[in-house]
Parts: structure tokens; sequence; C-alpha cells
């Protein structure tokens, strides 16, 4: 998928302004955590790359400190995993995707850290942030971060949402649906 498309898709579903969207893919591109295009080579980007526009997006600390932020968030690490694989191994596996319908990635932008809650499980990656500690945060909810891997994957908008609906009413029925990574 082109980085330009997969802006679109990721700025719509957050709900981030397109131009701001655009602007952090561009400072993290020049910054070296995005691949740029050289002259007609226009690379395509894989899940990692994907995972690193999302973080780019959702992470927005300012233009300047976009590339540096996507690596800070990248590396935070629930003890086992770090939230780059974690977000990884969900967009490259369609039953993970279904099961991150009924979570959410909570992103604490000062201090870094996150949380994912998918398929039942919660995870925290950093440190567990001081009681009572204010600070901004970003909550992509479970079924935007669904939608968003489908896209990614190339499902309309449309399917996407009918995907995600379908998965929200199959799981309140206690019935298991995996969506499928073919096309």
């Amino acid at each position: 998928m082109r980085k330009g498309v997969a802006t679109q898709i990721v700025a719509r579903r957050l709900g981030v302004e397109p131009g701001r969207a655009a602007g952090l893919v561009q400072s993290a591109s020049d910054g070296g955590v995005l691949p740029k295009a050289r002259g007609r080579d226009i690379p395509d980007l894989g899940v990692e790359d994907l995972v690193n526009l999302l973080l780019v997006i959702a992470c927005d600390r300012g233009l300047g400190v976009a590339a540096q932020s996507v690596r800070e968030f990248s590396a935070l690490t629930d003890g086992t995993t770090s939230l780059h694989g974690a977000l990884v191994d969900l967009f490259s596996h369609g039953p993970a995707l279904a099961g991150a319908v009924h979570g959410d990635l909570v992103i604490r932008l000062d201090p870094a850290t996150a949380s994912l809650t998918a398929g039942g499980h919660f995870r925290r990656f950093g440190p567990e942030p001081p009681p009572g500690a204010a600070g901004r945060h970003v909550i992509v909810p479970g079924r935007a971060l669904a939608a968003i891997g489908l896209e990614l994957q190339g499902r309309s908008p449309a399917e996407a949402d009918e995907l995600v609906a379908l998965a929200r009413i199959t799981a309140s029925h206690s019935v298991g649906l995996a969506f499928s990574t073919t096309g």
C-alpha cells in the first residue's frame, strides 16, 4: 500500500485533519522511520511500516519530534513484546483484528506509555504512570483499530465497517468470528 493512501485511511479513522497527518508522515519519513520515494520508485509499505504510520499519527507530539516519537512508542515493551511488535501481530492476523473490536489502544503521550486490549487480554507497554498523574491521552477505539487494519489489508471502508459491525454482533452472541487476511 502506498503511503498517501495509508495516511488517508488512518487520518479518517482517527479523526485527524488530513494535512496534519500528511505533515507528520512526511516528518517521520524525513527522520528515517518510514521509507521515502526515490524518483519514480515509490515504495509500497509493509505491515511494519504501516504500524509506524499509525503510531506517527496517533502519537502526535509535534512535527519536529515525529520520528523520535515513533521510535519511543515502538520500543515500549510489556516485558515480552514491544508495542510495535504487538501491533504488527494484530495487523498481520485477521483473527487478531476481530479480537480488537472490543478493545482499545490507549496512548499516554507524556510520559510515554500505552495499553492495548484485544481478544480479552490487557497489555501495558512501558512503565505504569504514577498515581494521579495528568497528561494527554489518545484513545483509539478497538473498532477503529480493527477497521484501520482491515482497510490496510485492502478492504473498502464499507467492507471494513460491515466486518467490524458483524464482529461486534457476533461477539455479543458468544460466537467466534475470524477476519480473512485474503481479499
